[in-house]
């Protein structure tokens, strides 16, 4: 994996501007951190030398306070600028890389989603993405400034006395030894720590998806008990890597205090001995303070390193997967004219070769992880044929586990075939554009989705900019418009989240309506009524009717009386077709369908 951070600063490169300016005030202000040691030394000795008159020394005094005056309104414009504009800076990056890693998630097949977790996700998304810009907001520019300054610091000193720098400097490499020795300790401390709050924010948001559950089980305290246990390790990581953190910087401490305290002593014998001035001595401390700055902000920067380093690692990862349902070459953009579809020998099995299925956000990895072993998995399809005229309706049935949903998926190309092909008017649906596919293509689902947002809004996802009138009549054709006028502010009541203040019924109607004005070659309906209760269903089903004219329609039910009248009924088992024809002709060979329908009329 490329180095992390030079993988980061790409990203300043939009950002050019503010990053000139962060650079120019902290020149700015690196400049003036030099200024203050030389005004005061230069007062010491004005006001001890006894070669210059009173009026002399009072107007150098009076020149040097000016100065000292000049120096704090800079100041102050060097503190305002280099954090303003290094919060545009670091805030314009996390932008950034949060609308990237959205862009790509949503390229992401549902391979990937399947096994990785919402809070994972979120986690990399929100916290990982600030913690790996934080480096930038402590001022990773700055970091720059820090060693050009502990350069002239030195240079500086050595002017003054070679001796009082020699002593100084000798602290150095154990500095670096005892750096040397705990900070792979931090590195290793920061990657567990982002990995334990993973695995939390994993575990907070599928307890509070579900609640309902939770609830009924009475397992409010277990879920407690549970996330106080995860809160409790994720301390424990925190405190570890804040003991080996803060042992780098207690060891910085010691640097700084043992040199000035030698400062003090062998500068004051050289200022008594004659060999050296007060305001000398005073200016010698002064830069022996700056040169030791650098070396207290690395000590803390060493913390925000190494776990914006850790972060950085966790996004990039995220950002290298490479997504496993991509557009082809040379795509057609022309949709598809009637929607006739052929299942052509399709065979399917979720396969472990790929970067998607290698991801686990959830676990720690290092760096050359990603080459684990490629498992076979069974066929989910074996050698499935079907045909699709336009217009016409073909329903699937099986048993549960069967592939009927998975094979539904394979048309808007959820997922790809692993042999065969899938024909849409003729054309693999591989060699379509991924955007001119699936907008021929409309799925209402057995729970349908709706987003938190008002009722036209969601009516409207599949076509935005659809006018108020074609929303309506969406809504009127799918049943809905009745109930809609009865909410609060009626279509532009906002519904909660997966709209829990509608009906089972009601959300299903908006979904067909949200179908309806998108106005599909294709529509697929997985178990659309199945859940419903038996009034609910016959409005639903009524709006069904409507939706299912002229187009060409899949049906995946387990209700098979919804399914009489299709053209064809499509039976499959393990993942094979061992039947195929009208409901009566199905009947007549006492076969799988038949033996489905007798049992589901026992049932009921």
């Amino acid at each position: 994996m490329p180095n992390p951070l030079f993988q980061l600063l790409r990203y300043v490169r939009p950002h050019r501007k503010y990053a000139a300016l962060t650079l120019g005030f902290g020149i700015l202000g690196f400049a003036l951190s030099f200024a203050y040691p030389w005004i005061i030394g230069t007062v010491v000795d004005v006001v001890t030398s006894p070669l210059l008159t009173f009026a002399q020394k009072k107007a150098k005094l009076v020149t040097m306070t000016e100065l000292a005056a000049l120096a704090a309104i800079l100041n102050a414009a060097v503190v305002y600028g280099r954090g303003h504009f290094n919060v545009h800076l670091g805030h314009g990056i996390v932008a950034d890389i949060r609308r990237e890693l959205f862009e790509h998630l949503q390229k992401l097949s549902l391979l990937f989603f399947a096994k990785e977790r919402t809070g994972s996700i979120l986690s990399r998304f929100l916290h990982d993405v600030h913690e790996a810009t934080s480096l930038l907001y402590t001022g990773l520019i700055v970091v720059g400034l820090d060693v050009v300054q502990l350069i002239i610091a030195i240079v500086l000193l050595a002017s003054i006395s070679v001796k009082l720098t020699i002593a100084c400097l000798v602290l150095f490499p154990i500095y670096a030894g005892v750096f040397a020795l705990l900070n792979p300790r931090v590195r290793v401390a920061s990657e567990r720590m982002h990995g334990k709050l993973t695995r939390i924010s994993g575990n907070v948001a599928e307890q509070l998806a579900g609640q309902a559950l939770v609830k009924t089980y009475t397992a409010e305290t277990r879920e407690a008990a549970r996330f106080e246990r995860d809160v409790r390790d994720h301390h424990g990581l925190v405190i570890a890597q804040s003991r080996a953190g803060h042992l780098v910087a207690s060891s910085g401490e010691i640097l700084v205090h043992f040199g000035t305290t030698m400062v003090i002593g062998y500068g004051g014998y050289l200022a008594l001995a004659g060999t050296m001035t007060a305001g000398t001595l005073t200016r010698f401390i002064g830069y022996m303070l700056i040169m030791f700055g650098p070396v207290r902000r690395f000590a803390e920067l060493n913390i925000v390193y190494q776990t914006s380093i850790s972060a950085m690692r966790r996004v990039f990862r995220v950002l290298e997967i490479k997504p496993t349902i991509v557009d082809p070459p040379n795509p057609c953009r022309e949709p598809p004219p009637s929607g006739e579809v052929r299942f052509e020998d399709v065979r399917f099995r979720y396969t472990e070769d790929s970067d998607e299925a290698h991801a686990r956000l959830d676990e720690d990895r290092p760096d050359d992880g990603d080459n684990q072993p490629y498992v076979q998995r069974s066929l989910v399809l074996d050698g499935v044929t079907m045909h699709a005229n336009p217009g016409e309706v073909v329903a699937v049935v099986g048993s549960s586990g069967a592939g009927k949903t998975t094979l539904l998926s394979l048309l808007p190309r959820l997922f790809d075939v692993t042999e065969g092909r899938v024909l849409v008017d003729g054309v693999d649906v591989r060699d379509y554009s991924l955007e001119t596919l699936r907008s021929a293509i409309a799925i209402v689902q057995q729970d349908p989705f709706v987003f938190t947002g008002s009722v036209r809004e969601n009516i409207a996802y599949g076509r935005p900019n659809a006018s108020n009138e074609e929303i309506e009549w969406a809504a009127r054709a799918a049943h809905a418009h009745d109930f809609i006028m009865e909410l609060d502010d009626g279509y532009d009541t906002r519904l909660g989240e997966r709209g829990a203040n509608l009906s089972g019924g009601q959300r299903q109607r908006i979904s067909i309506a949200r179908a309806l004005l998108k106005d599909p070659r294709i529509l697929i309906l997985d178990e659309a009524t199945s859940s419903l209760d038996v009034a609910s269903e016959a409005v639903v089903q009524k709006a069904l009717e409507e939706l299912m004219r002229s187009r060409t329609c899949f049906v995946i039910a387990h209700r098979l009386s919804t399914i009489r009248n299709a053209n064809r009924i499509v039976v499959l088992e393990g993942g094979r077709v061992v039947e195929s024809g009208t409901h009566a002709q199905l009947l007549a060979r006492a076969g799988a369908y038949a033996r489905l329908v007798r049992m589901q009329s026992v049932v009921t």
